[in-house]
């Protein structure tokens, strides 16, 4: 079939810069530096007449052509100062920077080629098109100074201004200072002559960033072209497509960290630990709008509410073996609490409009975009079960072999305020560990990478888990319900054995598809032979060659392809789910390094 695809890309990308400095006077250096990416991107698509059907002309061609040119230039003025006078040693640098982004893309579409000869929109008629130019901009101010006393006292203050374009006239500038000291500890005369203390080192710092990353004109209020009657006829016109927010600005984060770093036994152990707690004020979030206001179901961007994120990394580094057989251990952990601590003036949740539905929700209390569904509460077995439970009033027509929802607000009914939080992406902790092994010039690498305690919105068991015998099915379906004789497992609905459409809603969203997305995966691993200098003579001083692989297998108990998923995402509040992502390629590399003389 591919042979009647034709899917052409052209892309030509340059990146280009360059710096002069200048010392004005001993430690006081001028220095200016710009630099520009220049990307250009052309693709031609055609679908040949017989896609469809290969032994007829049955089908209809298509053709687009699409074109991009995005160029991104940065200008950087800085004046650094370095001092040393005695025991005190002070560093600064203070600068202005700008930076700009242009794009513009082109689309056309055609149809209706007489043949397939000519496979370039020329050929057909053209029924469509678009064209787009947007730009960003950013101009900051920033400042930063260093002083050490003593080379054991250590003192940081930065502060930056940014400006951006993206905000509203008014709110586009934001301010974030920050500050940090530590203390070497083990530089102390009292720690001297412990011998198997190599380093200590305390870390307290505090500071505030800002965020802009948002859709360029968020804060305008946009106009789309619409048609409308005039006197009997279709005119063309325009409507506005987006609420204007003059408001809108920068998402700040403010974050205290408390660090400890030290090392043991001439640092073949060496430890960094750290303890955080970052609240994140203005969040920038998409709100849906009543659609009394005129714009459907549009979730505008809006600064609203407050999210607290507080946890722990460690980082721990062993060189467990030296000598001719060398083994060194990387370990790293992370815990991380998300959790919602305010949301606008009255706190009313925010529901995520992902796909059909509102899937997600964010509200005081919970993680940001959990999970928002029904609660299964095991499976009717016969119709006694049926009589006795609250009432479905969603459910067209309930049979045994049916979920039966939880009545979470206790009033006998099931209905959509039943709905509440069944899940949530983030995870408890994630953790990585490296190993690298050598003997004699071989080495041995490998990095496993986990996950534990996220869960996933797996919206394909709406159709593979659903028994609806119109596609493949998980194979957990062979533990359905069948009959009050064969209950199955007591997990998995009846089949839809009559076709019957409404199938008692049992697809709904709710926990039966909220899975346990844990893993454990091996993310590389790679063996490689370093040939001793001149083996091939003082030509090649240098030679190796190794073998890698990547994604080379994942232990977890997810149903999906893939439990590191988010394909479903479109905006901060609606994450993790997994509606037919694609898995994760493996890949294997046969490489060799070699040096020329």
């Amino acid at each position: 079939i591919t042979h009647y695809i034709h899917d052409d890309l052209n892309q030509f990308r340059t990146f280009a810069g360059g710096f002069a400095e200048y010392e004005i006077l001993k430690g006081l250096k001028c220095r200016l530096y710009a630099g520009a990416d220049i990307n250009s991107y052309n693709k031609n698509y055609y679908r040949q007449r017989a896609f469809l059907d290969r032994n007829t002309t049955v089908g209809v061609p298509f053709g687009q052509s699409n074109a991009s040119l995005e160029t991104n230039w940065l200008v950087e003025n800085t004046l650094s100062y370095d001092k040393r006078l005695g025991e005190h040693a002070i560093t600064a640098i203070a600068g202005f920077t700008a930076q700009k982004n242009r794009i513009n893309t082109n689309q056309v579409q055609a149809e209706n080629f007489p043949d397939d000869l000519v496979q370039t929109v020329s050929g057909g008629q053209v029924t469509g098109g678009t064209s787009t130019v947007e730009e960003w901009s950013l101009v900051s101010y920033l400042a930063r100074g260093n002083y050490t006393f003593k080379d054991r006292y250590l003192l940081t203050a930065t502060v930056r201004a940014d400006n951006a374009s993206r905000f509203g006239k008014g709110n586009r500038t934001g301010v974030f200072p920050s500050v940090s000291a530590g203390w070497r500890i083990a530089e102390e005369p009292f720690l001297k002559n412990v011998s198997f203390v190599s380093d200590l080192k305390l870390r307290a710092s505090w500071g505030q960033t800002g965020n802009f990353l948002i859709p360029n004109y968020a804060a305008i209020g946009l106009l789309n072209p619409y048609n409308y009657v005039f006197g009997n006829a279709i005119a063309n016109g325009i409507a506005p497509a987006t609420p204007s927010n003059g408001t809108l600005t920068w998402e700040k984060n403010t974050q205290t960290d408390i660090g400890l770093d030290f090392g043991l036994l001439q640092n073949r152990v060496y430890v960094s630990l750290d303890v955080y707690r970052k609240l994140t004020s203005d969040l920038l979030l998409n709100v849906q709008v009543p659609a009394a206001v005129g714009f459907g179901t549009l979730s505008p961007l809006q600064n609203i509410g407050e999210v607290e994120n507080k946890g722990i990394e460690l980082a721990i580094t062993s060189r467990n073996l030296t000598g001719k057989f060398t083994w060194t251990t990387d370990f790293n952990f992370s815990a991380n609490k998300n959790k919602v601590l305010r949301l606008g003036i009255t706190g009313d949740p925010i529901l995520g409009a992902s796909g059909a539905g509102n899937r997600h929700i964010t509200r005081i209390g919970d993680p940001v975009g959990s999970y928002y569904g029904y609660v299964v509460d095991g499976i009717y077995q016969n119709a006694a079960d049926i009589a006795k439970a609250p009432r479905d009033a969603i459910a067209q027509k309930t049979v045994p072999g049916d979920f039966r929802f939880k009545d979470v607000n206790g009033d006998n009914v099931i209905n959509a305020i039943d709905r509440t939080v069944i899940g949530s992406y983030q995870p408890d902790f994630t953790y990585g560990m490296t190993n690298r092994f050598g003997y004699r010039g071989i080495e041995l690498s490998f990095l496993l990478q986990g996950v534990e305690g996220a869960k996933i919105l797996n919206l394909t068991r709406r159709h593979l888990g659903n028994g609806e015998a119109a596609t493949n099915s998980y194979a957990f379906e062979n533990e359905r319900w069948i009959s009050p004789d064969q209950p199955g497992n007591g997990q998995v609905p009846r089949a839809d054995r009559l076709n019957d459409a409404s199938h008692n809603m049992n697809n709904r969203q709710s926990t039966f598809q909220v899975e346990d997305g844990s893993y454990l995966r091996l993310r590389n691993a790679t063996i490689a032979y370093t040939f001793a200098a001149n083996t091939l003579g003082n030509r090649f001083p240098a030679l190796r060659i190794y073998v890698s692989g990547t994604n080379l297998f994942t232990v977890t108990k997810y149903e999906g392809y893939n439990p590191e998923v988010n394909n479903q995402s479109t905006s901060n509040t609606t994450p993790g789910e997994d509606y037919g992502a694609y898995p994760l390629t493996r890949n294997y590399t046969l490489g060799l390094n070699v040096i020329f003389k």
